[in-house]
């Protein structure tokens, strides 16, 4: 008898050696967790939630908290674990973050041609930036949690479309409704994921759907959870519920910065990047399909050092630096996947027309595609960050890209080492410059190069930080001990939320983000409220200017404060006056004689300690 040679399976060691990399870059992104404090949104973020578990109500004491939910989810967190800290908050996101992919991984897994040796090579960079392409704030918040949602429904969609037990597909189908329903419980305004049922219905039955049966009464199961979740939570609230919701919208619409005429306003720049990004992409499958392999082996290399120097120079400076260039490179992440939506889709369309078959893997991509190109629709008009909330569907985009392009024509009888190559090509140039961004732009504090100091105790116990925010965390903390009880309410201003958790005392005021750009009125009538709730505040922090630093330059990492957003000392709006009514100096912190941050204590607190400037 002869023996049967088996011949080596190139696609385990390829995957071994991907494994490997994706394990070094996210041993460096679970190190980068602990690097840059940030004093206004991620204290936002952290408040909001916290705030429930010390007694505050969900609606009661919080203005316009129905519009973005999620601190409903982060309260759980909290409740579970009383004593977590903001860096033990992003772990967690980073873990959720890699279970995500891995449940991912595996249902395409299973549903595809049972290749794997791609996973750990095209999720790589989320191995660093976790849900947060955009490299704002590593943590659980309503950008990141829609991004865990959808990619765990994606999984549980796709796993369900392979079984052949009714009971178990039926169970994952409403297991993916429910993250559906925790898609919109975590920015209301992504209630539109709703429509994805409904559209993947239609357009299994219009496109013929072969291998993803979905019938109605499979729309049904992934759409009930979401009706379900709602209407217990109506039931729950009853008319509070949809009053809170009209006043909210009602007062957020009327900020400028978030005003009808601001969100509709035309941007040209954006759509320089996605023009670019098509054309790129474009060019890229032109190779593919008239070069042979070997000329590929040249000239995409090429072609991906050409969009590597395109992505760090902005287009050799023609092109705008999206967002006063602390976003350029991921926008021209967000831009490839916009660029790749619009190619599938047209292409989809084209197939339609000239009635062409679909094939599995276009049917995989379609249900990829559509809660992405949702989310991302609606995140794109509704958000100050434009097309950058695209990144906040990343992984399923990414996941669709990479069939797409695998399963290309051009890639058929391709072994696997020809595919890793033209995939590195494709990707490397947008994840390379993407990780490097997220590294050196901490929002807002110093690159991790200049972090010399740790913070010890409390809230931020074991981030790294610059020597003045260190300073300035534990003026504030030191200040919270002297002045106040654990029990006694604080008013921070302005735009330095993290002063709640630092100090472990509520917010006086129902708004946790307390800005000089919200009307007098508004205030007014929040002081108002304060005082008939019996919450005046025992201790009060004034800032002048947000506590950030904004980068000059990432490349070179200078940062410098903004300018004065108000005058303390003559300023006649509402929360000034009643601090200067009501309460007395404490003591001051002095970074420079124009920019000095002062706490206030209550009238009837005496002042029993030393509260000489820190220098």
């Amino acid at each position: 008898m002869t023996e049967t040679i088996k011949k080596p399976d190139h696609q385990l060691y390829i995957f071994v050696a991907g494994i490997i990399l994706f394990g070094l870059i996210a041993v460096f992104g679970w190190i980068k967790l602990q690097y840059g404090f940030n004093f206004i949104d991620e204290g936002y973020h952290m408040t909001k939630s916290w705030r429930l578990t010390v007694g505050d109500h969900f609606f009661d004491d919080q203005y316009m908290a129905i519009l973005r939910p999620f601190t409903i989810i982060n309260s759980l967190v909290f409740r579970i674990i009383p004593d977590i800290t903001l860096l033990c908050f992003r772990q967690l996101q980073f873990i959720l973050t890699l279970t995500a992919l891995s449940f991912l991984s595996i249902a395409i897994y299973n549903i595809s041609n049972k290749e794997y040796w791609y996973f750990p090579f095209i999720f790589s960079v989320f191995a660093f930036t976790g849900l947060d392409p955009v490299g704002m704030i590593s943590n659980l918040n309503y950008f990141t949690y829609p991004h865990l949602f959808l990619t765990l429904s994606l999984a549980c969609l796709i796993l369900g479309f392979q079984l052949n037990n009714i009971l178990l597909r039926k169970l994952f189908f409403i297991l993916s409704g429910c993250f559906l329903w925790l898609i919109n419980l975590s920015l209301l305004h992504l209630g539109v994921i709703i429509f994805f049922p409904i559209i993947l219905y239609f357009l299994a039955r219009i496109l013929r759907f072969k291998y993803f049966y979905f019938n109605f009464k499979d729309c049904l199961l992934l759409s009930a959870p979401f009706l379900i979740g709602w209407l217990c939570f109506i039931i729950v609230y009853q008319k509070t519920f949809f009053v809170t919701i009209f006043k909210s919208l009602r007062f957020f619409l009327s900020l400028s910065t978030y005003s009808t005429e601001t969100l509709t306003r035309f941007n040209f720049w954006p759509f320089v990047y996605v023009a670019a990004a098509i054309l790129f992409l474009l060019i890229y499958l032109f190779l593919l399909k008239k070069l042979p392999l070997k000329a590929s082996f040249v000239f995409l290399p090429i072609l991906s050092v050409l969009v590597f120097a395109v992505i760090k120079t902005s287009g050799f400076g023609f092109i705008q630096p999206y967002y006063n260039g602390w976003f350029g490179r991921p926008m021209w992440f967000a831009s490839f996947l916009i660029g790749f939506y619009l190619i599938f889709w047209t292409g989809l369309l084209r197939k339609y027309l000239l009635k062409q078959d679909i094939t599995k893997n276009d049917e995989l991509v379609i249900v990829l595609l559509i809660p992405v190109s949702i989310l991302s629709a609606v995140s794109t008009v509704f958000s100050g960050l434009g097309p950058l909330t695209v990144l906040y569907c990343a992984i399923p985009g990414v996941a669709g890209l990479t069939i797409y392009f695998l399963n290309n024509f051009a890639f058929q009888g391709q072994k696997i080492f020809g595919k890793l190559m033209l995939i590195i090509a494709i990707l490397a140039p947008i994840y390379v410059p993407t990780i490097l961004n997220d590294w050196r732009f901490t929002f807002f504090d110093v690159p991790p190069a200049q972090m010399n100091v740790t913070i010890e105790n409390g809230f931020g116990k074991g981030i790294k930080t610059n020597v003045l925010y260190k300073k300035l965390y534990d003026w504030v903390g030191n200040n919270a001990d002297a002045f106040a009880e654990p029990d006694d309410f604080l008013l921070s201003y302005t735009v330095s939320p993290m002063t709640h958790m630092i100090t472990g005392l509520r917010p006086s005021l129902d708004d946790t983000f307390i800005s000089w750009e919200i009307p007098a009125s508004h205030y007014q009538k929040a002081i108002e409220s304060m005082k008939r709730k019996g919450k005046e505040p025992k201790i009060a922090f004034i800032f002048e200017r947000m506590p950030i630093l904004f980068p000059v330059s990432l490349e070179k990492g200078t940062v410098t404060f903004p300018g004065k957003q108000f005058d303390f000392q003559t300023s006649r709006d509402p929360i000034s006056t009643y601090i200067r009514t009501h309460m007395k100096l404490g003591g001051s912190f002095k970074i420079s004689d124009d920019h000095i941050i002062r706490c206030y204590v209550d009238n009837n607190l005496p002042k029993d300690r030393n509260t000489d400037p820190i220098p």
